[in-house]
């Protein structure tokens, strides 16, 4: 019995305290500035699979990718920034392009290889369709190619390769249901 009077106390005060916490603009505010130096920080990143009219896939030789030059178009996400709208906006940057991002393809941890200069961080992969621009590097890009999925020849991140993989099925499938 008197156990569960002391349950009772606990869940009494820790009802107060939320409660005081939801209605005063002060105490949240507090709580704020502790969650955000308390939370953990992951860098995250994120890149389109960009299909044109012909099913190809768009490949960038980019600079500063020292394991894996080639790979897709993307890249950091901003802080408070929308990871699709971060894939839309690097490849407007970087390459002149404009994009129309589907959905999610691929989300997993990407490590380290050899030759990273890269963090660990989330990256994601969203399958996209060329909508129009005119390509126009920016001096981060070396080159580019379109080339079909099956047909690619570059060693690519593995996260990448297999974001190519699992969009280029999602744009098969989409095909065969002709919608």
């Amino acid at each position: 019995m008197e156990e569960r009077s002391a349950q009772d106390l606990t869940e009494r005060r820790k009802r107060k305290f939320s409660s005081l916490l939801r209605g005063s603009r002060v105490l949240r505010l507090g709580l704020r500035v502790v969650a955000r130096v308390m939370a953990p920080r992951q860098p995250v990143g994120a890149v389109g699979v960009v299909f044109d009219e012909e099913g190809r896939v768009l490949l960038v030789e980019h600079v500063f990718r020292t394991d894996f030059p080639w790979g897709l178009p993307g890249g950091w996400v901003e802080r408070g920034e929308d990871p699709g709208r971060t894939v839309m906006r690097e490849i407007q940057e970087e390459l002149g392009l404009i994009v129309d991002v589907g959905r999610l393809v691929l989300s997993a941890q990407v490590g380290m290889a050899d030759r990273s200069t890269h963090p660990r961080h989330l990256g994601l992969a969203y399958s996209c369709l060329l909508t129009g621009g005119a390509f126009k590097a920016a001096p981060e890009v070396v080159s580019c190619i379109w080339t079909h999925p099956h047909e690619i020849r570059q060693e690519l991140a593995p996260f990448q390769r297999q974001a190519i993989i699992v969009a280029a099925e999602g744009l098969a499938r989409h095909a065969r249901l002709g919608t």
